[in-house]
């Protein structure tokens, strides 16, 4: 959905308004939608921020060989703070000729999930893929390898019923409790350390009727739910809309692109919060009498005596930041997308794995001095 993106950001109309614009991408990967940005507006600057430290290195080789490497500025961190990680680096973000420094962003995008560089190294156990490099692939799935906890402290660490919750909450696996209870009777015997382990577990798990008749990969929403959970997304999509917000000047857009129904509505109604709107606590519940696994039973809200060690995301709606009133400022959002806008069915068939990606734009409004 590049040229999406690039159309909501009003790239090409910044590119005359203003011809010193600076964008914001908060999820740099392999610079795709970086260098999208820099050529749709040849005079721009881009502030790329990734936690990855080696995706940040192919993105920098990438963007050399393009000739616009001058033109970017790399932040090595997580979106959610670009508040604070910015600031050090304002005084250095200087474009055009006036020598003007820079103090807010023309423009912002979060890319969320897992680029395609990332699942295709072995070595982040980020693919449920089980031959050739991939047979002993680690169950990692960190996005900063520098964190302490992975994949393996969740699926070894979690209580039966935690884990039960955490495939149910964040990827709505239909057959969470029996997954659960396969995983926590292998490990009593030996700890899970390689994806191709663990998806072999969840094969047991499912009913062969089901994995045959499905089209999906059995390890999907598992191997999501894991993601999600390790690396804080939905966190870093509440709290990163928060603070990109701060950072925008008045009317620049923040576009964030999705890829499951948990990422869209957490950034649909993060969105509804910063344009004022009052939104009641989303927790999840099941129905009772469901002829789902779970139904029933209903969830429990308070926080696993793990999740604090883990960080692991809660039911308990985010706090607003200190600074999320921006830099002596007052401002609000407004939603740009009503409905969060899909690919084209051109862009589908080029790209099947597009079929999932979702576009929320918002705008910022209203700037006031404090």
């Amino acid at each position: 959905m590049v040229n999406e993106v690039l159309a909501y950001l009003r790239c090409r109309d910044l590119a005359v308004e203003n011809p010193d614009a600076v964008f914001l991408d908060g999820t740099l990967g392999t610079a795709g939608h970086t260098l999208a940005m820099l050529r749709e507006h040849p005079t721009c600057r881009v502030v790329a921020f990734d936690r990855d430290t080696d995706s940040m290195d192919y993105a920098r080789k990438r963007l050399d060989a393009e000739g616009v490497l001058q033109r970017v500025t790399f932040v090595q961190g997580d979106f959610r703070n670009a508040h604070e990680l910015l600031k050090p680096y304002f005084e250095n973000l200087k474009v055009g000729t006036d020598g003007r420094t820079i103090t807010r962003i023309n423009g912002a995008l979060v890319d969320a999930g897992m680029s395609l560089y990332q699942v295709t190294w072995p070595q982040r156990g980020l693919s449920f893929r089980r031959e050739g490099a991939f047979k002993d692939a680690p169950l990692d799935m960190r996005y900063d390898r520098s964190q302490e906890y992975s994949a393996f402290d969740l699926v070894n660490r979690l209580s039966s019923s935690e884990l039960e919750d955490l495939l149910f909450k964040f990827a709505d696996e239909r057959w969470a409790r029996r997954i659960a209870a396969v995983i926590t009777e292998h490990r009593r015997k030996t700890p899970i350390r390689t994806t191709s382990e663990l998806v072999s577990l969840i094969e047991a798990a499912i009913p062969v009727g089901v994995r045959r008749q499905s089209r999906v990969h059995p390890a999907t929403q598992t191997f999501a739910a894991l993601r999600l959970a390790v690396n804080d997304e939905l966190w870093a999509l509440d709290h990163g809309a928060w603070s990109l917000s701060t950072v925008l000047a008045p009317a620049a857009r923040l576009v964030i692109l999705t890829y499951s129904s948990h990422e869209d509505r957490t950034v649909k109604r993060t969105f509804r919060r910063l344009s004022g709107q009052d939104v009641p606590v989303d927790v999840p519940r099941r129905k009772k009498n469901s002829s789902h696994p779970h139904g029933g039973k209903g969830f429990d809200t308070k926080r696993s005596p793990l999740a604090f060690s883990l960080k692991l995301p809660t039911d308990e709606p985010p706090q607003v930041p200190d600074w999320a009133t921006g830099w002596g400022a007052e401002w609000e959002m407004k939603i740009v997308t009503n409905k969060p806008v899909a690919p084209a069915d051109e862009e589908i068939a080029d790209n099947p794995l597009a079929r999932s990606c979702k576009l929320r734009a918002a705008e910022k409004l209203n700037l006031k001095k404090g």
